[in-house]
């Protein structure tokens, strides 16, 4: 009778894995449904393997039951005398009835054969240290396919932001008391002074004209000085990481000369006691008894915890999609070579299918390289390579590229003078390409697409103005964020990840200029964005 080939292997999937490695090895699973782990399929023993040794918090159900499995790294958002370690092996809904009613339509939905979740920082009250507490998330459900093919299990990626989100609350309400503050009543002085003190944030004031720089004993700590060292603002700025410096000074350029909010994370290494941390800081200038915008002030808090779970997390993502990369290039090559070879084959209904699964190949290939840049992007790994060249002719090549692709709409390119610009070609050219593609993807077929491009006073903007769905107000706000996608009955069946609009920002952002949208439900959207009109 032959043998299972897992059952001489199955304990090399789940040797180590510290406590949670040594609980699962001992469990009898054969009480339950899964049956004894020689018998278990070899996804479901990957899998395993592969949570079990990551340091990054994940979770995994599987089968009809929703048995669980969780590692190391997530044991501690159980608690104490709570769910652990009763909740291995346990059922879902047995395990979860507080949150039940929440997160099984997620689960149901990635088990259907429906697109991954992604949640950031969600509110999601569990039992845990002997009370319902409120507990804050940022998680992604994604489905497990089981030998068959079928979605065999949910696993969950997930990272307890409780901390981050209570900190961010206190400094949001900081903010809206500084607002406040202009009136300089001593009541919202004191309660202003109280807040910023309970936040453990650090403040500056700087005159715009003078450029006289006082910083907080705080701020002073986080860069690394003693509180009775000199600073000014060029000193903070020598402080940042090289990489960030260029996006801190074009951020700074446009505070201190356009009146934009100053909001931006960066790493410092403190300059007496050599450690690297990463801040967040927000500011914005502020008016004097005149009225005239004479004070840039604000504060910093650190965030360093916060960002070295985010960097794991982008390590992770990257090394997965590094990982798919190589099967997928020979896929390519595959479908490819299979395509030369039916060449002059008159079976339209075989010719097609090969049209369609390079399609799909090709639509793998570019999410997979969104997830690499944004895990380079915010890795730091992503440079700028920049040279002089004729914006204009990019538009021109990216437009009829896009018509040679597209035949279902009318691309339309006016306005379009030669201009010469100092930047990233293959990077604006992304931007370019996302920004059409989208107008493309999200416009009924027959309608027309204008894209523009005109100098104004030192910069050049472009703009891509469709007649599509639109974009409602709620959305239009966190458009650019990272993994947002507009969830409605018009965009269901659109893929996506989210991944195109936050990259465009950043590339722009890192560019010195502006990037933004006008639209309104039903009508269709105009996408801008601006560059400096800088050559060297």
């Amino acid at each position: 009778m032959p043998q299972n080939p897992n059952a001489k292997s199955h304990l090399q999937y789940l040797k180590d894995g510290g406590e949670m490695g040594r609980l699962t090895r001992a469990y009898n699973w054969s009480e339950t449904t899964l049956g004894d782990p020689e018998n278990w399929s070899l996804s479901l023993l990957t899998t395993i393997g592969i949570m079990l040794k990551s340091k990054f918090p994940m979770f995994l159900w599987w089968g009809d039951e929703l048995i669980q499995f969780y590692n190391d790294a997530y044991r501690p958002s159980l608690g104490n005398e709570g769910k652990h370690p009763k909740a291995l092996g346990q059922h879902g809904a047995e395990c979860w009835p507080e949150i039940w009613p929440v997160i099984k339509p997620l689960i149901d939905q990635v088990m259907q054969g429906g697109p991954s979740t992604w949640s950031e920082d969600q509110l999601i009250p569990i039992y845990r240290n002997n009370q319902l507490e409120d507990v804050y998330w940022t998680f992604s459900y994604s489905k497990v396919d089981d030998e068959s093919g079928m979605p065999g299990g949910v696993l969950v990626i997930c990272s307890e932001t409780t901390e981050k989100v209570l900190n961010f609350q206190k400094i949001e309400n900081t903010i809206k008391e500084q607002e406040r503050s202009r009136k300089k009543t001593e009541k919202a002085e004191s309660m202003l002074r109280f807040s910023i003190e309970a936040a453990n944030a650090g403040t500056w004031n700087m005159d715009r004209n003078s450029k006289q720089f006082i910083a907080s004993d705080r701020m002073k700590e986080l860069y690394g000085y003693h509180s009775n060292d000199p600073m000014t603002a060029e000193d903070a700025i020598s402080n940042i990481a090289e990489e960030y410096r260029e996006k801190v000074r074009d951020m700074l350029y446009a505070t201190l000369n356009r009146n934009e909010y100053f909001n931006v994370e960066y790493p410092v290494q403190g300059r007496n006691d050599g450690k690297n941390r990463w801040l967040r800081v927000f500011g914005r200038l502020y008016p004097d008894s005149n009225g005239n915008l004479t004070h840039f002030s604000g504060l910093l808090i650190e965030i360093t915890e916060q960002k070295l779970d985010e960097l794991r997390k982008n390590d992770f993502i990257g090394m997965v999609s590094h990982e798919l990369k190589t099967p997928l290039t020979s896929l390519t090559g595959y479908v490819q070579l299979l395509k030369a070879k039916l060449k002059g084959i008159e079976d339209t209904f075989v010719t097609n299918t090969m049209e369609r699964a390079l399609g799909q190949v090709k639509k793998m290939n570019t999410l997979i390289n969104g997830f690499l840049n944004i895990s380079r992007l915010e890795s730091g790994k992503i440079q700028l390579h920049k040279d002089n060249f004729q914006l204009d002719m990019l538009i021109k090549d990216i437009v009829e590229e896009t018509t040679h692709i597209d035949d279902g709409h009318i691309l339309s390119l006016s306005n379009c003078q030669p201009v010469n610009i100092y930047a990233d070609r293959d990077k604006i050219g992304s931007v370019i390409s996302n920004l059409l593609s989208n107008a493309v993807k999200y416009s009924p077929k027959g309608k027309r697409i204008e894209i523009n491009c005109e100098i104004k006073q030192a910069e050049v903007q472009v703009s891509i103005t469709d007649e599509g769905i639109g974009i409602q107000q709620a959305d239009v706000d966190k458009l650019f964020q990272r993994f947002y996608r507009v969830e409605s009955n018009h965009t269901q069946n659109i893929s996506g990840f989210g991944i195109g609009l936050y990259l465009s920002a950043e590339i722009v952002q890192r560019h010195g200029g502006k990037i933004w949208v006008e639209s309104k439900s039903g009508h269709g959207s105009t996408f801008f964005f601006t560059l400096p009109l800088t050559i060297q």
